[in-house]
C-alpha cells in the first residue's frame, strides 16, 4: 500500500506552519515501506497531485473549529469538516476544496481513503514565526495520531 503523509502549512503565519513540523518530526522516523512524508506547505490545488497515485493520503494540517488551541482532531474523506474549519491557503483553495476537487476530476487517481489530522490554531498573524505555546505542546499528540494511521 502507498500512503503520503502530507504536511500543509504556511511557516511565516504562526500557528498555520502546525503541519509541517509534524511531518518534520515524521520524517525522523523509520517509518513502514511504502509511507512517504512530503512538505506541502500551501499547495492550493497542487495538493491533488500530490496524492495521487496513492492508495491512502494523511494530511496534516491547522484546523479552526472554535476548539481549544493543541486539540488534535481526526477527519476522514468521507466526514470531511466544514469547509470553513481549514484555512484558505494562499493560493485560494483549501485542502477541503482540493480533495472534493481531486475527487471529481480525478476519481480513479485520487486515494481510496484520505485522512486529515488537524491541529486546532490560536494564530495566524502573517509574517509571524513560530508557534504558540499550546500549539507546540500538541506536535507529539499529533506524531502519534499520524502514527496510528500507519500503524506504527
Amino acid at each position: 500500500m502507498k500512503t503520503v503523509i502530507l504536511g500543509c502549512g504556511n511557516p511565516l503565519a504562526a500557528d498555520d506552519a502546525v503541519g509541517l513540523i509534524v511531518v518534520r518530526e515524521l520524517m525522523q522516523l523509520d517509518l513502514p515501506p511504502g509511507v512517504e512524508v512530503v512538505e506541502a506547505g500551501t499547495p492550493g490545488i497542487g495538493l491533488i497531485d500530490l496524492m495521487v497515485e496513492h492508495d491512502r493520503a494523511i494530511i496534516v494540517d491547522a484546523v479552526i473549529s472554535g476548539a481549544e488551541p493543541g486539540t488534535v482532531h481526526r477527519f476522514k474523506d468521507d466526514v470531511l469538516p466544514n469547509r470553513d474549519v481549514l484555512p484558505l491557503s494562499v493560493h485560494g483553495i483549501n485542502v477541503v476544496d482540493a480533495i472534493a476537487l481531486g475527487r471529481q476530476v480525478q476519481p480513479d487517481e485520487m486515494p481510496k481513503e484520505i485522512v486529515i489530522v488537524g491541529v486546532e490554531i490560536a494564530d495566524r498573524t502573517p509574517f509571524t514565526q513560530g508557534l504558540s505555546p499550546a500549539v507546540a505542546a500538541a506536535i507529539p499528540e499529533a506524531v502519534k495520531a499520524v502514527k496510528r494511521e500507519i500503524g506504527l
